[in-house]
């Protein structure tokens, strides 16, 4: 009994064990893995070069963009443009109709009358020239222009723009070119020129920032003026610290939107040019009248004269609502209303501008005025007086305009 049991596991060890050698397909596997990984490493030795190229094609390519776009923006700041032209549009602003003589030699009178053609002038300056006559106002999703009868000015320059950039780069890149100004930071009130498509995520940037033809008139040290070291110490010494401090900055924001009011009511309400049509002085000679009218219609308007009034009453009533009349039949500008309206709107300006920054700063303001009353020592109060007052001078004069060019 004990000897068969002894056979019986002899025989099957011996069994298990043939069946372990004999079978193939263990060494098969086996011998197809490490094939397998024969093969990739072969793919991999023979990718790697063509994986770390397409790399170096990638980051050469974007380099390359680099380099373009610097070369791009470099010519848009200092190319000039030989022959630029445009046409004031007041005719349809004013309602008028400029007709022509019967034997008139012209095509366009509207063209002849009041295209404005400037000469050897950079991309730069046609950029910053372009915002100035293009701003708008903003509300609630609507565009108002400001001067609609310059619009065509800045359509030029991006049409200008988007030869130059087609001339040097034809089809090897797409771009976007993009100027935009605000004369007040965050303000209602702005101009942009764009040209191109919009930009993908990745797309290669250059930034620039240009000056404009306008002028911050006001000093630096006016806007000071409120504080002193002795106001702020009178005012922290006073019954109600917190109301005094609070008048003395806002008399200081009233100050900044003063500066920022006159220029935008210099570009909406020329008072210079305005003042110097109330005699025979226009800018259109008596040839060009001529041409229009022949010689039996003497009595006809001035068009120059009849644009102008149209675009007083536009400015006036339409977009500062401050219903006063002007008649369109006058025959020259009459300087008393040049002056009342200039003011009016000055004025206007001056109180819309100085609420937007009242509100954009009246927390920065609040926590300055805590901090200022919690001082000991009077000049730490005129040093934190002076940071908020920086940067209500940064908001009231932007100092420029900023452009951005695109390529991928």
């Amino acid at each position: 009994m004990r000897k068969n049991l002894t056979l019986h596991k002899n025989k099957h060890y011996k069994s298990t064990g043939t069946d372990i050698l004999t079978d193939e397909r263990g060494f098969s596997s086996s011998i197809d893995a490490i094939l397998f990984l024969i093969l990739v490493s072969i793919s991999a030795v023979i990718l790697m070069p063509s994986l770390v190229a397409d790399e170096q094609y990638r980051s050469a390519s974007y380099t390359s963009a680099q380099d373009m776009d610097t070369y791009l923006l470099n010519t848009i700041m200092s190319s000039t443009v030989d022959d630029f032209g445009y046409t004031l549009k007041p005719t349809e602003l004013a309602g008028i109709d400029v007709n022509l003589s019967e034997h008139s030699i012209l095509e366009d009178a509207e063209k002849t009358i009041f295209e404005k053609e400037q000469q050897h002038r950079t991309f730069s300056d046609l950029v910053a020239e372009g915002l100035v006559l293009s701003l708008y106002k903003e509300e609630n999703g609507t565009r108002k222009a400001l001067n609609p009868m310059t619009k065509m000015q800045g359509i030029e320059t991006e049409k200008s723009i988007e030869a130059h950039l087609e001339r040097t780069i034809g089809q090897r890149y797409d771009y976007r070119f993009e100027a935009h100004w605000q004369p007040v930071t965050g303000y209602i009130v702005q101009s942009e020129i764009i040209a191109g498509e919009e930009a993908p995520v990745n797309a290669v940037k250059q930034k620039a920032r240009i000056t404009l033809p306008v002028t911050y008139s006001i000093p630096m040290d006016d806007i000071y003026g409120p504080f002193n070291e002795s106001t702020i110490y009178s005012a922290i010494n006073s019954p109600d610290p917190d109301k005094e401090l609070h008048d003395m900055f806002n008399k200081s924001i009233l100050i900044a939107s003063e500066g920022s009011a006159l220029i935008i009511t210099d570009i909406v309400f020329p008072y210079e040019y305005l003042s110097s049509l109330n005699g025979t002085e226009f800018s259109v000679d008596s040839e060009q009248l001529a041409c229009l009218t022949g010689p039996a219609t003497q009595n006809y308007s001035n068009p120059v004269i009849q644009s102008v009034l149209g675009c007083m009453n536009y400015t006036v009533n339409d977009l500062y609502g401050l219903s006063i009349t002007i008649d369109p039949e006058e025959q020259s500008i009459n300087l008393d209303l040049v002056d009342t309206v200039n003011t009016l709107i000055i004025d206007e300006n001056t109180r819309l501008i100085s609420g937007h920054i009242k509100d954009r700063h009246s927390d920065d303001i609040d926590r300055t005025i805590a901090i200022i009353c919690n001082a000991t020592d009077n000049s730490t109060r005129y040093e934190l007086a002076s940071s908020e007052l920086d940067e209500i001078y940064r908001t009231a004069n932007t100092g420029g305009a900023d452009i951005v060019l695109m390529i991928w």
